[in-house]
C-alpha cells in the first residue's frame, strides 16, 4: 500500500536518497564494494574507482524494492563513463527511487583518476530532487569523496566518503540526508575472484558490516556473487552472464520483515 511505502522510505532503517545508485554487481556482493568500484556504478560506492574504468561504457539497473509493497516502489538508475587517458574518468548517473506520491531524484557527476599507479582519488557531485504529494519540492546537493589503493598485487582497499557537506532537505532531523563513511578491503587471489569486506557508519545509525563474494565459473559466460550485511541482516545472491561487450546482472536480496528484492542489470561497453 502507499502507507507501507511512505513508512519504509521515511523509517530510520530507509530514510531519504539511501539509494545512491549502486549496481546490480554491488547489491548482488552485499553493498561489500568500496574496494572494489571498478566498473562506472563506482560513482555511487567509491568515485575513486571510476579511475580503474577503461573506455566508454553504459550501465543500467532496475528493481522493485521490497516487491514494489504493492504501488510500484521502485530504484532505477543508470551511469555512463568515458576514460580520458591520464586525466582520469568521468562518469554521468541519474538514479531515482519512490513511486507515484513520493520522488527521489539525484544526478550525479563524478571523477576518477590515478595519483600513482596504484593509488586513486575520485570525487563526487549529486544534486537531489524531492518530490511529495501534498508537499511540493526540494532541492539540495552533495559532495563525495573516495580514494582507493592496491597493495601487494592481489589486496586492495578503499575510503569513501558521502555527502560531506551534510546536505539538507526542509527542517527538522528527518531532513538531514545520509552522511555516510565506508571502509573497504578486497582480495583478488586470480583473475575472476574477489573477496571483500566493507564497514559502514551514518549518524545515528548502527555500524554496518558487509561481507561479498564474486567468482568467475566461464569467463564471459557465467560469474556467481554472494553476500551478507548487518544492520539489518540481509542475505544477497546474484550473477552475471553476458557475451562480447554486452552483460546482463541480477541480483537478489532478503530482508528479517520485508518482501524479496530483485535487481536487474544491464552493462555495454566500448
Amino acid at each position: 500500500s502507499a502507507g507501507a511505502a511512505l513508512a519504509v522510505l521515511a523509517g530510520p532503517a530507509f530514510g531519504m536518497f539511501e539509494k545512491p545508485g549502486a549496481s546490480a554487481r554491488a547489491e548482488g556482493m552485499a553493498g561489500a564494494f568500496t574496494a572494489v568500484s571498478d566498473e562506472p556504478g563506482a560513482h555511487a560506492m567509491n568515485p575513486a574507482g571510476l579511475a580503474l574504468v577503461p573506455g566508454v561504457q553504459f550501465t543500467g539497473s532496475y528493481g522493485l524494492l521490497f516487491g514494489g509493497l504493492g504501488t510500484n516502489l521502485h530504484n532505477g538508475s543508470f551511469a555512463a563513463s568515458y576514460a580520458a587517458g591520464r586525466f582520469g574518468t568521468a562518469a554521468l548517473a541519474a538514479v531515482k527511487t519512490g513511486f507515484e506520491l513520493h520522488s527521489e531524484q539525484t544526478m550525479r557527476l563524478a571523477h576518477g583518476f590515478l595519483l600513482g599507479r596504484d593509488l586513486a582519488f575520485g570525487y563526487g557531485v549529486s544534486g537531489y530532487h524531492l518530490y511529495q504529494q501534498d508537499v511540493g519540492n526540494g532541492y539540495s546537493w552533495g559532495l563525495d569523496l573516495g580514494m582507493l589503493a592496491r597493495l601487494y598485487r592481489v589486496w586492495s582497499v578503499g575510503f569513501s566518503a558521502r555527502n560531506l557537506n551534510m546536505p539538507r532537505l526542509g527542517t527538522g532531523s528527518e531532513a538531514d540526508l545520509p552522511v555516510r563513511l565506508a571502509f573497504g578491503v578486497a582480495y583478488r587471489p586470480q583473475a575472476g575472484i574477489v573477496s571483500a569486506f566493507d564497514v559502514s557508519k551514518e549518524p545515528g545509525q548502527p555500524t554496518r558490516v558487509s561481507i561479498g563474494q564474486e567468482f568467475r565459473l566461464v569467463r564471459d559466460y557465467l560469474t556467481l556473487r554472494g553476500g551478507v550485511q548487518t544492520s539489518p541482516v540481509r542475505m544477497a545472491a546474484g550473477l552475471r552472464t553476458g557475451v562480447g561487450n554486452v552483460s546482463v546482472d541480477y541480483a537478489l536480496k532478503t530482508h528479517p520483515t520485508l518482501p524479496l528484492e530483485h535487481v536487474f542489470g544491464l552493462a555495454v561497453g566500448f
